[in-house]
Order: structure tokens, then sequence, then C-alpha cells
């Protein structure tokens, strides 16, 4: 079967004969699937775009039908028992099963994707043959078929260029004349083809012919767009009129054409954008065509040249196959984690072969997506293994994404650029020196480019690097300054002038080239305008610049320097409540004038060079930028943007905004990177919004917030280190004179209940009753006190008054209103039923005990509450001395920690599984993880000295049960006595032991152990 869309809609079976398709909405669907060959189309895009206005009621039942259809079309002899081995269900929509070399499409990208400079063209024009006219006519104007046109356009005209350029490396210029004019009619503004025809022009021996069509495509460019061509066009002009060798020179008298240079020469020309930059272009030339990894070090101050020579390399790699991938640092208090990765990774993608990227990450999953989430659609990979742990997760994905380069490497050269790296975040520069380390085993060439005064020890460090080259780039001449004006004007520059250039800027590049553009602007080229009318500071002469704009495209231009470098379109058009034409008008005009900068993507723009943005952001006074700050937030917010996004926006507007509406902003973003497993970045926020919080007045709603953001705080801590730490201390320390004051409410009750259970975990019961008295008003308020109140009574021995407690607990549970515990996510009512079945199983009750666990396992909820019944679970089956049940138990619970980062749950389940599984190296693990917390849990006290008991180990046994009894056993660990008192009796075969355990026991209320100790006498 053979798909063809780049026309109207045809299945071909393999006889020839054409498929009836039917309707046209089952043509669509065949032929948006057709558009994805072997990749799952979403139910939901499918009817989105089938019915772009308002789906029938039906919608879904429609689409089935549809699809129905389709496949009986193209599988006519299926049975209505088998299933489709063409139009295949997978969730969550439908998949077309068609190997990619049967749709046309598929056909078309292969050729171009697979085409390398000096190969035959026949493969293009086969591909290119396919083109029967405008594809996808059945899917109308959707969103879906003008994208798909879009890319399928930019194929066709990739392969018609390909096409030219190896008809040229055959001699076969007539023929690329021909197809170049048919070409640029369609599409006149590629730059390529402009420069193939001008190129064959001139080989065909018609000189006065390619200036011509030179001069042609410059009028257009300009009197269209607004721009001169660019530097190739330019060079390519240049090189005709003084018939420079490199072009392989006109025919000859005979007709016959001259000798073909090598490819490389014909698809890209010598490049002269840089200025007295031969040596640095030289070694740049020399690395790229060196084997194995290198890494490249580009250094010098603002405007000296850095990013253009970094860029001028990455053009060069990709004339020689590289793919490349570029991204650079961002200036700001918090520069956004990862970013410069995730856009050079972006670059690699787009670059490089799908296959080879997929297959080198494959091991991973696609860590490139935690990075930048735009190539979760790009990239057909799992998502990666969520992990909580901030250490363990950052591990594997520094050690992924490291690893998956380098395996890359070996199917394509790789150039990764970091530019502006004296600006990456922490994480960003510990990648960076981590590549860097890998590239001698690699083919990646490392290039980065920094400020030398400002950057991390790190970054500089790497010039000590056995393969690294570090060029520092200095100012340029007075000679390279009169080469760069001459270059800038076509109006002779006079070396006066050039000399005032020189002495203004210091030889600085980019200042020359801003200080020119000016100058030209105004018609004014001599040494006396640009004494007069240039500013002594770059920002001066970024904001005459600027001002030569619009009124309204400087308006706009100001709001946009408040969202960044680079910003989405529809933020700005939300903080602007400008139309949305025009809008796009004001934008072009900033792009047609070199302001403003396209991106890959469609929907964001970037300032060509972050001086501008700090031009239009500074030109206003800092009211008004805070003002423009606290808008641009809301704008977020309202296009479905991050709290991360919004509170970057916050913090400089702290100054009009009042505390409370900044604080739940900061405690959202803080919870957005507690999801990251960034916990360090969660606390700074929180401390954050703490700090911001604490500057308004005190009230009822002030304090609220502010016990909201302190439990969280301490959760996070609690969550990541020591129950008990220092950090969490402090929290509750500082929560106690609010939660003293402030009125009881449902929303304070996680903090009370967090304050309740530290502090009696710290064995302050007192403190909890005094906070949290029995009787109180509100009824989560007594369930708190009641609950903390029966931990206290097992602490005191009184299983039954305990018993009591939980049960009044569950039993004035409110019908509705449950507390939500922010950050863990955390269950209260499973808080109440874990210790209940604890309760009931050492009072010899384990059908009550299960029913409780039954109970608290059905309110499944975050990872941290699995964790914490699992927990549970696992110490009833211990008193049961069931070991089976223990692992099962012990072993989930130690999954769920590992993976969010729980370190004292690590160590208790741990000590449990090496019980159940008799392996005493994993519970000396769990132990030694705890450390003196081992002596909060009683449970866990005797389970070491058993197991060595079991294992026979007779002498090792007494002696560690010596040693804890050795201990004062007062508290919740008297609970452990009895047993350690039995172990000790029955390793040393000392009958006065298990009498004591058992009279211990009994006293205690301590059912299983008086069992065991009972058995013991019994068979001693």
């Amino acid at each position: 079967m053979e798909l063809r869309i780049l026309g109207p809609l045809e299945a071909i079976r393999p006889d020839g004969t054409e498929v009836d398709l039917g309707t046209p909405k089952q043509r669509a669907v065949l032929a948006m699937l057709a558009t994805h060959p072997g990749r799952v189309v979403p139910v939901q895009r499918l009817i989105d775009e089938l019915w772009a206005d308002e789906p029938p009621e039906r919608a879904l039942a429609s689409l089935q039908a549809y699809v129905s259809r389709v496949r009986r079309a193209l599988e006519p002899g299926r049975s209505s028992r088998d299933r489709s081995a063409l139009v295949v269900t997978r969730a969550p929509g439908y998949l077309l099963a068609l190997p990619g070399v049967q749709v046309d499409a598929a056909r078309l990208a292969a050729a171009v994707e697979s085409y390398r400079p000096g190969d035959d063209p026949a493969a293009l024009n086969a591909a290119l043959a396919l083109w029967r006219g405008d594809p996808l006519p059945e899917l109308g104007d959707s969103p879906l078929a003008q994208a798909e046109r879009a890319r399928l356009q930019e194929l066709r005209f990739t392969a018609i260029e390909s096409r030219a350029e190896a008809l040229l490396a055959l001699g076969r210029e007539a023929e690329v004349v021909y197809v170049g004019e048919a070409a640029l009619a369609e599409f006149p503004y590629r730059e390529r083809l402009w420069f193939q025809l001008i190129l064959a022009l001139y080989r065909t021996g018609r000189r006065a012919d390619a200036l011509a069509a030179y001069a042609r495509a410059r009028g257009l460019l300009i009197d269209d767009l607004g721009i001169e061509p660019g530097p190739a066009l330019q060079r390519l002009e240049s090189d005709i009129l003084r018939d420079s060798p490199a072009l392989g020179g006109p025919a000859s008298p005979s007709g016959m054409p001259a000798p073909a240079p090598a490819s490389a020469e014909v698809r890209a020309p010598e490049r002269t954008g840089l200025v007295g930059r031969d040596r640095e272009l030289a070694a740049v030339d020399r690395i790229l065509d060196a084997p194995g990894g290198r890494i490249l070090l580009v250094s010098g101050g603002a405007g000296i040249g850095k990013s253009a020579l970094l860029r001028e390399a990455a053009a060069r790699a990709a004339d020689r196959g590289y793919a490349v991938g570029t991204g650079s640092g961002v200036e700001g208090p918090r520069p956004p984690v990862f970013l410069p990765w995730a856009q050079a990774l972006r670059g690699i993608a787009r670059s490089a072969d799908e296959g080879a990227v997929v297959g080198a990450f494959a091991p991973y999953g696609n860590l490139p997506a935690v990075l930048d989430p735009a190539l979760a659609e790009v990239l057909p990979l799992p998502a990666p293994e969520r992990l909580a742990d901030a250490e363990l997760a950052r591990s594997r994905l520094y050690r992924g994404i490291v690893d998956g380069l380098v395996r890359l490497s070996a199917a394509v050269p790789l150039l990764l650029i970091l530019d502006d790296a004296h600006l990456l975040d922490d994480p960003s520069t510990t990648l960076l020196t981590l590549c860097a380390r890998a590239v001698t085993e690699s083919r990646i060439t490392l290039a980065v480019g920094f400020r030398a005064a400002g950057a991390p020890d790190a970054v500089a460090g790497l010039a000590g690097e056995a393969h690294a080259v570090h060029l520092r780039l200095e100012a340029l001449t007075a000679a390279d300054v009169a080469t760069l004006a001459a270059r800038t004007t076509t109006t002779p520059v006079a070396a006066e002038t050039v000399g005032v250039l020189m002495d203004r800027t210091g030889g600085n590049p980019f200042f020359v080239e801003e200080l020119l553009q000016v100058l030209v602007a105004e018609h004014a080229l001599d040494a006396e305008a640009a004494r007069r009318h240039v500013p002594a500071k770059v920002q001066e002469v970024l904001r005459r610049r600027l001002a030569r704009l619009p009124e309204q495209s400087q308006a706009v231009l100001a709001v946009a320097a408040v969202l960044g470098r680079e910003f989405d379109v529809p933020v700005l058009r939300e903080m602007t409540r400008i139309d949305e034409l025009e809008l796009y008008d004001t934008l072009d005009t900033a792009v047609a004038t070199g302001i403003l900068a396209a991106t890959d993507d469609p929907g964001r723009l970037r300032f060509a060079h972050d001086l501008l943005r700090q031009a239009a952001y500074l030109d206003q006074g800092p009211l008004r930028r805070a003002r423009l700050h606290a808008r641009a937030a809301q704008a977020v917010r309202r296009t479905g943007g991050s709290a991360t996004a919004m509170a970057a926006h916050l913090r400089p507007a702290l100054a009009v905004v009042a505390p409370l509406e900044v604080a739940p902003v900061f405690a959202a973003a803080a919870g957005e990177a507690y999801e990251r497993t960034a916990h360090a970045e969660a606390a700074s926020l929180l401390a954050e919004a703490l700090a911001v919080l604490l500057g308004a007045p005190q009230s009822q709603e002030r304090d609220v917030l502010e016990l909201d953001l302190r439990v969280r705080l301490a959760y996070v801590h609690q969550a990541t280190a020591d129950y008990l730490a220092a950090p969490v201390a402090e929290q509750y320390d500082l929560m106690e004179p609010v939660l003293r004051r402030v009125r009881p409410v449902p929303q304070i009750v996680p903090a009370l209940w967090g304050y309740a259970s530290y502090h009696t975990a710290a064995g302050n019961p007192g403190r909890v009753a005094d906070m949290a008295p029995p009787g109180a008003e509100e009824p989560w308020a007594r369930i708190v006190a009641d609950v903390h109140a029966g931990y206290a009574a097992m602490a005191a021995a009184d299983l039954a008054g305990a018993r009591r407690l939980f049960d009044a607990a569950l039993a004035a549970l409110p019908g509705t209103g449950l507390p939500v515990f922010p950050i863990i996510g955390w269950d209260p009512i499973a808080g109440i039923l874990g210790p209940a079945a604890a309760t009931e199983s050492l009072m010899g009750d384990p059908a009550a005990a299960e029913a409780h666990l039954r109970a608290a396992r059905s309110r499944r909820g975050e990872p941290f509450q699995e964790m914490y019944v699992s927990y549970y679970s696992a110490i009833v089956a211990a008193d049961r001395l069931d070991p089976a049940a223990v692992e099962a138990a012990a072993a989930a619970t130690l999954e769920l920690a590992e993976r969010g980062g729980h370190p004292e749950y690590r160590g208790m389940a741990r000590v449990l599984l090496g019980w159940a599984r008799a392996d005493e190296p994993v519970l000396a693990l769990g132990e030694e993880e705890l450390g003196s917390t081992l002596w909060r849990y009683p449970r866990l006290l005797p389970l070491r000295p058993a197991l060595l008991l079991a294992l026979g180990r007779r002498a090792e046994a007494a002696a560690l049960a010596t040693e804890r009894l050795a201990t004062p056993l007062d508290g919740l660990n008297r609970f452990a006595e009895p047993d350690l008192r039995r172990i000790l009796g029955e390793a040393t075969g000392d009958r006065g032991q298990l009498t004591t355990a058992l009279r211990l026991a009994r006293a205690l209320g301590h059912v299983p152990a008086a069992e065991r100790a009972e058995a013991a006498l019994a068979a001693y």
C-alpha cells in the first residue's frame, strides 16, 4: 500500500489500483494519520482538527466510525474479528502502521536527509517528482494542515536546493539556471537559491546576467523586507566583480564549462563577516578538522566578538557535517536552571538524525526533555523514571546527558556551544565540567564563550585541560576598524572618522558596529558627527537607535524588555492589550530594523542582544519597571504560565505589590521546585516568601499564611533530612507564638498537626497539650489533640488510653473539609489509622490492626502517604512474625523512600527488610543510616539481636541485646525491653531473663511480646 499526501490524498494498492477512501471526513482522518506514519495521533487532536469550531455531542463515536470505514477501505479482506494491521489503536489514539517508505512525504524527507555533498542528484529528482500540488487539501486551513504544508514545502525547497548543489558539483550549471528561476518564482526570498542561480549564471559565462540577478535579489529583499542580502550573497557579488578563482571561473570560449570546485566551496563560500579574527578562525578550522574531541575557549570583554566567533564556528561545523547545539547563559540573580543546556540540546536534536539521538539516549529515557520539555514532542522516548531525591535525580541527569552525548557523537560529530558561560547557573556549570572531562573519549567539540573577569573558577579552569585551546579576543586595530567601517556602509569612511571611531570605542567590534549604524541612519559619517552625536557609553548609542523607531514600537519594546531577552508574544499581548495584528505589525518593524530577532519558536522573539534590552529597560524609571513586572506576573498567570515564571517577575515588583499577594506565588513556585526534586530551591523560595510576608502588618490573614509557609518549609527539611533536625526545630519554634494568637480555622490544621507531631517525637507532650488542648472548639483542633494525646498515652504505656483516643479522633472526623497538607500531599486520616493499627497490634488484636491498615491503604494519595502506610504495614506484620508480609511492605517502603529522597524511612525500611530476608548486612546498613534516630523506633531495636539469634550467632545476639538494655529504655522504648530480655535469655540460657521478659510484656500490655516470652519459657 502506498499513500500519497503530496497533493490530493491517494491510496494505491500494490497492483496499482486506487482505493476509494470515501467521504471527506474519512479522507481527513487518513491524511492526519499519514502525516505521522508510525506515530500515535491522539484522539483529541483528531477531533479538534475534524471539528475545529465545535465538536458534535458524539464526536468520539463519529471518529470511531470514520476510522472503522477507513480500515475497511484499506483492508477489504479483513474480517471483523481480526485486528487492523494498518490503522492500529494505541493509546491515546490511532497509529498508521505503514513503513515510512510507503508514504510519499516520508520518501521525500528520507531523500533530503540522506543527501550528502557529491551524491548523484537522481534520488532527489525522484523524490521531487512525487510532488503533485499543494499537500493535504483534505484538511482545509486547520492549524495541523498549515503546519504540515509549511513543513513539506520546506522539505521540497531543501531538496531543490540540494539538487542544485549536486548539479553545480557535476558542472550542469544550465539546469541550475532553469530550475532556479522556476523555484524563485514561488519563493523569491530564499537566498540559497539566489546564490546557486547567480553562481550558475557566472559559470556559464553570463557574468553580466549574474550581477543583474544579484541586483534583482537585493532589490527584492530591500523593497519587500527592508533588509540587505546576507553575507554569503554579498561576498558572491564581490567575488564575481573581481573574478575570484574560488568561483570556478566562467565557461571557456568553446562553451565547455570550467571544472566545478569542491562541493563544500559551492555550498558555503568563504565567510568574511568577521574582521581581524583570521588567527582565531584558523584555530577554529584546525579544531573542527582534528579527530576526537576538543575544548575551545573564547574569552574577552562584552562586545569583543565572542558570540560572533562562536556563530562562525557553528556555521563552519555545520558545513563539515557536525550536529550543532548552542545555548547561552542568562543574566540575573536567579538564572533559570539548565536553560543553556536545554537550548543546546534542542539544537542537537534538530540538527542530528532523530534515530541517532533516540538511540543515544534510549538507556536513560527522554532526559533531554527534563531540561527542555519541548523535546518530549520531538524525541519518541519514554519519560525517565521520576526520582524525588534531589541528589540522586541530579546525578542521574548529569550522567545520562553526558553519556548520551558521547554515544551520539559516535554517529555524528557534535559541536556544543555554551556562550556567556560566566552567567551559567551552578547546575549548568557542573554539567559543563562533566562534559569537558568526557570530550577526549568522544567526537564532541565543546566551545565555551565567557568573560574572564566574571567567570566561575570551574569555567576558567577549563583552560588547564590538556585538550583545550584558549582564544583570548583582543580589541580591533585601527586597520580592522577601517575595514569594518568599509563593510558596514557603501559610503567611503574618511581616515579621520575611523580614528574617532577607534578612539571612542577602543576597538570593541560591537560598539563600532552600533556606532556606525547610528551614523549611517543619520547620514552623517564625518568625524565631527561621530564626536558630537555618538554618546560615550553604548547604552546611549542603543537608546538613540531605539528612539528612531515609531512611538508605539518604542512603547512595546519597553514592555518586552521587562519580559527578558527572549519573550513570549502572547504574554506581551496580554500586557499591552494591543490588537493582535497591530502588535505583530509593530514587532515586525522591530525585527526588520534588527532590534528583535526570530527564534525557533514562532510564538517567541528575542532582542538581538541583551544590551538592547537593557537600554530599553533602563530607560524607564524604577517605579514604572516595578509596575510592569507586576503586570507581567499577571499576564503570565492569565496565559497559563508557571508560578516559577510569575515569581521571577514579582521579585522586582515588590515595591508595588502587596506581600500577601507575593508570598502565595512564591509558595506555589516552591511546590513546583519540590515536584522537580529541587528541594534546595524549594526551601530557598519558601524562605524568600517568608521574608516578603513578614514585611506586611500583622493580621489574621498574615498569620495564617505565615503558618502555611513555615510548615511547608519544615516539611521540606523533614522530607530530606532528620525529622528533628535543627532547621525543622527552628520553624516550629517560630510557629509557636503565631499559633497562640491566631484564631482557629481549618487552614491552620497542617501547621498545628506538624507542630504537635514534631514535639511529640521530640518528647514534649506538654507543649502539644498546651497548644492543642482536649475539647477545643474547632473539630480538627480536637482531632489533633486526641491523636497526639494518643501518642503520649502510648509513651506512658497506656495502650487502652491510646486506643480510646485514636478511636475518638476517627469518630470525630467531619464529613467534609479535609485539610490539604502542602508539599508532601499527606492525608491526616491515614496519619490516625497508622498509629491506631500499631496500637491494636500491640494489644493483640491483629484483625483490628489489619482493618485500620486496609482503610489507610484505600485512601491512596501522594507517594509520601503510601510510604507511610507501607511502613506501618511492615511494623504490624513484624509483630505477628510474618517475614513474607514484612518483606513486601518494607520493600515498598524502601522503593518509595529512595524515589522521594527520605533517608529516615529508607533506613527504617532496610532494618525491616534485613530482618525479613535474614540479611544481617542489609539490616546493619539500615541501622547505620538511622544512627541515633534508631532509638526513636522501639519496634526496630530488637530486630537485629533477634536475627543474630535466628542465625545461630548466640554470643553476638546476647552482646547486642545487653548493650541495648544498658541504655535506659523509657517512653515508647520500654516496648522494646521485653523482646530484648527474651533474646538475651534465649541466647544465654538465662531463665530469669525470660521470666522478666514475660512480666514486663504483661505489665505493658504488649501481647505479641508476651506470647513470644511464654513460648520461650515453654521451650526452656
